[in-house]
């Protein structure tokens, strides 16, 4: 026999059953389709870049075919060549004499068999036509032994030998004849534009010969006579873009 007193009827009456809230059933099939459609796109992608985009993993190596972005400099450190605007941009706002190219197609530590090579760079002082500036073998094999080891993205500086040595003394008139500057109006560290030809001797049918820009510094002026420094010491490069293909 069971006996209920008052006082548990009451605390009965104010008890309620909890309900138990059923967890929502999770769509995995939703998810898996999901991810097989975004692993599908990356597949495309990849297939339609080919196996070049792996090259992006690679370092560059003897033979490689390069793209170069590079910005060539004088002894005072002041860009002569480039391919980056802004440079370009805040050399021309400080007064330097300075012209701006496209980038370098180059072999991966191939030697240059040519003494004077040259590339395309915008002239300043013709609305953005178009001018052949000169460079050296030597400037040209420090940029492609330099590339070896290197990934895309990678930047580094190379070093010219010889650059402090390549110098002319003139005097003051072949000086004028030679720049175009008075030497009224030169004074050490400036720049004069100078230009080589690839056939310094006239040819026998006369033909005029090619002749391509370099910028030089004046180091010295003594007793009527200039020198000049053509010759840069430094080159900035990053490898842009790498082909591994033979």
């Amino acid at each position: 026999m069971f006996i209920i007193l008052q006082s548990d009827i009451i605390r009965m009456k104010g008890f309620r059953h909890k309900s138990v809230e059923k967890k929502e059933e999770v769509n995995w099939t939703k998810y898996v389709v999901v991810a097989a459609c975004v692993l599908l796109a990356v597949f495309m992608v990849f297939s339609m870049l080919g196996m070049s985009w792996l090259n992006i993993f690679s370092q560059a190596k003897p033979g490689n075919s390069a793209t170069v972005d590079f910005t060539i400099r004088d002894a005072q450190s002041r860009p002569i060549v480039t391919t980056a605007s802004n440079i370009y941009l805040n050399a021309q706002e400080d007064g330097n004499l300075v012209v701006m190219s496209d980038k370098l197609p180059m072999r991966v530590n191939i030697s240059e068999n040519r003494d004077l090579v040259p590339i395309q760079v915008m002239n300043p002082s013709n609305n953005g036509g178009l001018i052949d500036f000169g460079l050296f073998s030597p400037e040209l094999d420090a940029i492609s032994y330099g590339l070896v080891g290197m990934k895309v993205g990678d930047t580094k500086t190379v070093q010219i030998p010889g650059a402090s040595q390549l110098t002319r003394t003139m005097s003051k008139d072949q000086f004028a004849n030679i720049t175009g500057d008075s030497y009224a109006n030169v004074k050490v560290g400036s720049q004069v534009p100078i230009a080589f030809s690839e056939t310094p001797q006239i040819a026998v049918d006369n033909a005029t010969p090619s002749t391509y820009l370099r910028t030089s510094t004046v180091t010295a002026i003594s007793d009527g006579n200039v020198t000049i420094n053509y010759g840069y010491p430094t080159i900035d490069i990053t490898l842009t873009q790498l082909s591994t293909s033979s």
